[in-house]
């Protein structure tokens, strides 16, 4: 057959940004053999009229890879049209591991099996015999791996339906050399050891290395550290360095009165990186750089983005290789915080075993207010956007949506707050009384103001420098931690590339759909150098994502986020089709997209 795959009659979105055209694709192994119009046999073929094919979308920040072994199907990115994802983010890929290493992904469900704690382990590490205890006991399966190429292996034995294009974490390398020990400033011997671990990972096909500055352990890494180690991708071209810059500074002790970090020191840190190594670097989910009070006002929210980009501007006029990614915040819920409104106080949760028990504990004054002083001083980190120590209006970004009481569904705490004529923090613990299984909402987390959003959101998006961002894990519709917080994946995880165009192409038609795509696949593509990928052209990967434009809906609400959406009708991956007529096939042709050379 002169095809494997004869896709015909699509309208082709190409990823340029140039306007889509009518014709067929043909596929031959995994790529794109030839585009327009075709004629000739084929193994395989589909009928594209009356649809859309583009280059299969690309998350450019993504956690997938920490649960990829969990769900090989990866059916909440596959079934939203997403055929890679950029991971190891954050400074946190699957390996490099020793003999104590973290528990993977939904493994850390069960770290209180492990260690015995009410708000934070004492330890970050554990034996790599009780971690595999715990996978043993839970998931069947063992970490067997120690190198980024032992993962591999390990991936590519079981099979997925996805792309993953694989950062090496500085953390990991850094847990490597100093083990529990990590809450300090390295030695130069130390920094060495650092980056011979990343070097063999860089060696075995990463893209670039990856930092995470407000987390253990990358929060303690002095700039001379972070700068040593990412001047190692010098020596490797079309490698990129991926900084979580510093944005909230380690996530623990934030206590009533404490400000908030500089989040424009932090993105200025991370540009200096990149001028000092001259190194090309992709800022991960940027958000403004100033935290405005009041939050909320259009006016200065839209100023405070268009700020932001100007130190981008600069320093890209300087001549610095500079991108970025963004994560979409324009559906509440989409992040998934929460679900239930006790499910911040994680805590008390784990203490009183449930939500019935903290609810009638929380009727008890003075256990109600040992947990408001105990929050107050900063023994339990809440995000800052909806912290009652850092941000005056905290009570604006939780939102009620769905309790018992009537008249209280859909509506901020602050605004029952105001009702009832009660503190914020106090109503918050009287509605949980009410109703224990009450379900919750936070917002703001990128501070960018409420819901439903504005068409100045779509400023990051606009930028030549952006690609379209998660910060996600793969997972399926079943997911719900089963231990406090009883954590389930937000509307973003199964639905925000199709969200995407109904918001910015369909509702404010700020883009065009071609510029969409362009910033749904391409973009990624071209910032994180995956060659071959993001396009479709003759001799491009066959990743293509087919689409019924007009019947893309997303299905998932607050309440129940975990629905997949409509309209993704076909799905191509590498050649083999993993979704027919909206339906997984179980298949698993997803590759590791290694650094090009």
């Amino acid at each position: 057959m002169e095809y494997d795959l004869l896709i015909k009659n699509a309208q082709i979105i190409d990823g340029s940004g140039k306007k889509a055209f009518k014709g067929s694709l043909g596929v031959k192994g995994d790529k794109v053999q030839s585009v327009g119009e075709l004629k000739g046999d084929s193994v395989k073929e589909i009928d594209a009229t009356g649809l859309y094919a583009s280059p299969g979308w690309i998350d450019a920040h993504s956690h997938g890879d920490s649960t990829i072994l969990f769900y090989p199907n990866a059916e909440n990115y596959i079934m939203q049209g997403v055929t890679t994802l950029v991971g190891g983010q954050c400074g946190g890929s699957p390996a490099p591991l020793g003999d104590v290493c973290s528990l993977p992904g939904i493994a850390r469900d069960y770290i209180d099996e492990l260690v015995s704690y009410k708000y934070y382990p004492e330890k970050s590490l554990f034996s790599r015999e009780e971690v595999n205890q715990i996978m043993k006991k839970h998931f069947g399966w063992t970490v067997e791996w120690r190198t980024m190429g032992d993962w591999f292996a390990q991936v590519e034995k079981i099979g997925m339906s996805m792309n993953i294009a694989p950062h090496v974490g500085h953390g990991n390398a850094r847990f490597m050399v100093l083990g529990n020990d990590y809450k300090r400033v390295s030695t130069k011997d130390e920094v060495s050891e650092i980056k011979a671990h990343l070097i063999k990972a860089m060696d075995e096909g990463c893209i670039g290395i990856s930092s995470g500055l407000d987390y253990d352990p990358g929060v303690f890494a002095h700039m001379e550290e972070i700068n040593e180690c990412v001047s190692i991708l010098k020596n490797y071209p079309n490698s990129v360095y991926s900084p979580h810059w510093r944005r909230t500074g380690r996530r623990r002790d934030l206590k009533m009165g404490d400000t908030r970090s500089n989040k424009l020191e932090g993105i200025l840190e991370s540009i200096e990186t990149c001028r000092i190594t001259k190194v090309p670097t992709n800022l991960a989910h940027l958000t403004p750089a100033w935290r405005l009070v009041p939050e909320g006002v259009d006016e200065m929210e839209e100023a405070n983005m268009r700020a932001t980009l100007s130190f981008i501007d600069q320093a890209r006029e300087e001549g610095l290789h500079l991108t970025f990614d963004h994560m979409p915040w324009f559906i509440l819920g989409g992040f998934g915080v929460m679900p239930y409104l006790c499910s911040l106080l994680t805590p008390w949760l784990k203490e009183q075993g449930g939500r019935k028990e903290l609810a009638k504990w929380l009727k008890v004054p003075d256990y109600r207010k040992e947990v408001i002083d105990s929050l107050y001083a900063g023994k339990w980190f809440i995000r800052t956007a909806y912290n009652p120590n850092s941000n005056a209006q905290w009570a604006e970004n939780i939102w009620v949506v769905k309790h018992k009481t009537p008249g209280c569904d859909m509506k901020q705490l602050a605004q029952i707050a105001k009702e009832r004529q009660k503190p914020a923090i106090e109503t918050w613990f009287d509605l949980i009384c009410e109703d224990p299984d009450s379900k919750g909402v936070a917002v703001g987390v990128a501070e960018t103001g409420n819901f439903p959003q504005k068409p100045f959101r779509a400023i990051f998006f606009q930028h030549p420098a952006c690609a379209l961002s998660l910060d996600q894990s793969v997972t399926n519709h079943t997911r719900e931690q089963k231990t406090p917080p009883y954590s389930i994946p937000g509307i973003n995880a199964f639905s925000a590339f199709p969200g995407f165009i109904n918001e910015f192409v369909k509702k404010h038609k700020i883009f065009t759909l071609e510029q969409a795509i362009h910033k749904m696949s391409t973009a990624a593509a071209d910032n994180l150098f995956l060659k071959g990928r993001g396009k479709i052209t003759e001799g491009s990967f066959a990743d293509i994502t087919i689409f019924d434009y007009d019947k893309l809906e997303v299905t998932g609400d607050p309440i129940e986020p975990r629905r997949y959406p409509k309209g993704i009708v076909h799905v191509i991956v590498n050649g083999k089709q993993v979704v027919e007529n909206g339906v997984h096939n179980n298949s698993k042709p997803g590759k590791i997209v290694k650094r090009a050379n």
